[in-house]
């Protein structure tokens, strides 16, 4: 009476996942105004003038990104202005970011500038963030006026015009 459908067989490509680890560098010459998304890499030395999302995303030093990044792993060494969603957050020397950093990992090397709120949230708090978050039209201009501020010796990280220095670090009260 009932029968089952004979399947038709699948080959071992069609069974195994995807995997979206590709790199896409957008170079120093480029500039691009609209949010970027990428399942995989995404390295950026140009300008981005827009939201970026994406698993892992480098910023190089040439690079300008205006608006917020949302992504797993985030290693910045340009000019960042807007807020950073990520699991780990990697800032290096010459990393500028004005805007907050939401985070479960952050490392600041020393000499890095950092304006803003960074906060430790936990891992599944940011995967919510990262799918709730709609895009803003320009989250640099957000900016709250009271902000807590963190940073490792040798880290800029202000928020006024007040400054004081702690082992070759500046941090505003």
């Amino acid at each position: 009476m009932f029968t089952r459908a004979k399947s038709s067989p699948t080959t071992e490509a069609e069974k195994k996942p995807v995997h979206h680890n590709q790199l896409s560098v957008l170079a120093q010459d480029l500039a691009i105004v609209g949010n970027l998304v990428s399942d995989g890499d995404i390295q950026i030395d140009g300008k981005v003038d827009g939201d970026v999302r994406s698993s892992k995303l480098t910023v190089g030093e040439t690079a300008i990104v205006t608006g917020t990044i949302y992504g797993d792993h985030i290693r910045i060494a340009g000019t960042v202005k807007g807020e950073i969603v990520a699991r780990v957050v990697v800032l290096t020397a010459t990393a500028r970011v004005t805007g907050d950093i939401r985070h479960d990992s952050l490392s600041i090397e020393a000499g890095a500038y950092v304006q803003g709120l960074c906060k430790r949230v936990e891992p599944d708090q940011l995967k919510q963030a990262m799918n709730t978050d709609q895009p803003e039209n320009n989250p640099a201009d957000s900016a709250q006026a009271t902000r807590e501020n963190t940073g490792a010796p040798g880290a800029t990280v202000s928020s006024g015009p007040q400054t004081t220095g702690a082992s070759g670090a500046s941090a505003a009260e």
